[in-house]
């Protein structure tokens, strides 16, 4: 039999791509047919307030200002002293006041109680969101706001709902709160099961309710971002761990105001060598203080605190904590049985997640990583979102430090293409995904990354980090465009399927003919010339791969595609 030639055939495939070209995709709404959406938000989205208008905490910048006025000429003060034991202890007695002051309106009783019921949350809302005007909806102050309108536009305003947290409450009785709203979504929609969604502190409401009251009203369970597990560095802290790390801090203030403009700051002041040796020398002096003086009274009674200290730290934070709170034995026997009962859902959140998915319900996990965590404690070397360590949202994926990469004795299919993550010790490895530099609860549905959380929110079926091509394992945030697509893209590679082929040639044609747009990391998928414009010679190039010719086309096809590229774009007019 005669071989056909590599030039017959891209010839070939020309032919079929031109072919292609008119063939609409095949669509499908999953409006009708998608159950109701419950997303549970996290610590502080929503503010706690007196009333509608006035914050519990302070946020608005001239509070912030005004506070910061109060304590600088005190740490001017300090700065200018001998620094002896009785210096420190005088900065504590002027500055603990003022944290305590300023956190007293959302701290609890030593027996786990809210210490002023009169502060609540500033807005809550019970049913679907599309029965709320814009104007009702700006006005929660949502982090989450886009995402939410992505899921608002994806299965209709009428099945959306969104549980806005108060973290000071103790996490099994707000379980009790999601039962009932689970139960009237389900009579107002007349449906049989829910979608639960969770968002960072989300994720322990949620793991309670499984706990609770089981999966028999749950279609799909989602955490994103979650501290389902727990978060490293809170079990550091209430176990003694304090510590600010020079670099760590350096990392995150070039993360979130850039290198240039820190360099700035920090070459006109000199504030980061100033301070860091002060706190430290405070920490060694008056640390016992700022536990039993500030920490404890401001969150060391709130069950919601205590849901962040992982399960492997618990029984130790008890020791460190318990000795240095002001409250009875009658109190503190009170609060150490409201947090015991939440630490044994935490402690087979892992059992809880693998029975819903045996017993029909989808579940999924997204974590986020690469960024630096809060440098306050003696595990700020730990990769995460800057709010929560990849290590615990993604439920125990072993993660190289922050910056670093795995041994490269680590391989296997679980393993990231920069070898930073590998899920494979995850608790559901074939249902968690990662992405790599995206911000905690950093939503934009300006491209891709919201349809991600929809789609796991809403398929009707099981899905894993294989069921598709352009949502991998592992995927990259871009931070200019807000695009995802997968980590380590291949240039022509324009559907992320891992195969260069027709397909992608005639998604880069169809760009070039401005037939369709394509979205930004599928356009830089199908430059193939790097020139920022996709032409063509793109589309041949590609086909030039899937034909196995190096190099350029050849002049016969190159031009047999121009012409009937040419012919087309006359029939489009």
């Amino acid at each position: 039999m005669k071989r056909i030639s590599r030039k017959a055939l891209s010839l070939l495939l020309a032919v079929l791509l031109v072919a292609t070209l008119f063939v609409p995709a095949i669509t499908a709404s999953a409006k009708d047919a998608a159950n109701p959406v419950l997303v549970i938000t996290g610590f502080n989205f929503y503010s706690l307030g007196y009333d509608t208008h006035t914050d519990a905490l302070p946020r608005d910048t001239a509070t912030i200002a005004g506070i910061v006025s109060e304590v600088m000429p005190l740490l001017t003060t300090l700065l200018s002293s001998s620094r002896t034991q009785a210096d420190y202890d005088a900065f504590c007695d002027a500055v603990l006041p003022i944290v305590r002051r300023e956190f007293d309106p959302v701290s609890c009783k030593p027996d786990g109680t809210v210490a002023h019921p009169e502060v609540g949350l500033k807005a809550q809302l019970p049913e679907a969101l599309g029965n709320y005007s814009e104007s009702v909806l700006e006005q929660v102050d949502a982090y989450d706001g886009q995402l939410m309108q992505s899921l608002m536009d994806d299965i209709g305003g009428d099945k959306v709902y969104m549980y806005c947290l108060d973290w000071r409450l103790d996490p099994m009785d707000v379980a009790d709160e999601i039962h009932s709203w689970v139960q009237h979504i389900k009579a107002v929609n007349g449906c049989d099961k829910v979608s639960l969604a969770a968002i960072s502190m989300g994720g322990v409401i949620l793991s309670a309710y499984l706990a609770k009251y089981g999966t028999a009203s749950v279609s799909n369970v989602t955490m994103i971002s979650s501290a389902f597990t727990g978060l490293e560095y809170i079990g550091a802290m209430l176990t003694g761990g304090i510590k600010i790390d020079p670099q760590d801090l350096y990392n995150l203030l070039t993360q979130l105001v850039g290198r240039d403009t820190l360099s700035n700051i920090l070459g006109a002041t000199g504030l980061i060598e100033r301070i860091l040796p002060i706190v430290d020398d405070l920490l060694a002096h008056c640390g016992d203080r700022i536990y039993t003086e500030a920490l404890c009274p401001a969150f060391g009674y709130n069950p919601g605190i205590w849901s962040f200290v992982p399960a492997n730290m618990y029984e130790d934070a008890k020791a460190f904590m318990f000795p240095r709170m002001d409250s009875t034995p009658e109190q503190q026997a009170v609060l150490e049985a409201k947090l015991d009962a939440y630490h044994e859902v935490e402690a087979n959140v892992r059992g809880t997640l693998q029975a819903a998915k045996a017993n029909g319900v989808n579940v999924a996990i997204v974590s986020n990583y690469n960024l630096q965590m809060p440098p306050i404690s003696n595990v700020s070397d730990l990769t995460g979102d800057q709010v929560i360590e990849a290590m615990h949202t993604s439920a125990y994926a072993t993660c190289a430090k922050q910056g670093g990469t795995l041994p490269d004795s680590v391989q296997g299919r679980y393993v990231s293409p920069d070898h930073m993550i590998d899920a494979s010790t995850c608790y559901m490895p074939d249902e968690t995904w990662f992405i790599k530099n995206m911000g905690h609860v950093s939503f934009s549905d300006e491209q891709n990354q919201c349809k991600l959380y929809t789609w796991l929110m809403t398929t009707d079926e099981q899905v894993t980090v294989k069921s598709r091509a352009d949502y991998p394992q592992f995927l990259l945030y871009n931070t200019e465009t807000k695009a995802l697509s997968p980590l380590g893209l291949v240039r022509g590679d324009v559907n992320y399927d891992g195969v260069i082929d027709l397909v992608d040639a005639r998604l880069a044609l169809r760009q070039a003919e401005s037939l369709d747009t394509l979205p930004a990391v599928q356009r830089e998928a199908a430059d193939m010339d790097g020139n920022n414009s996709i032409t063509k010679a793109d589309a041949q190039a590609i086909l030039n791969i899937r034909a196995g010719i190096d190099g350029t086309a050849s002049s016969g096809s190159s031009g047999f595609l121009g012409n009937l590229s040419e012919q087309l774009g006359g029939l489009l007019g």
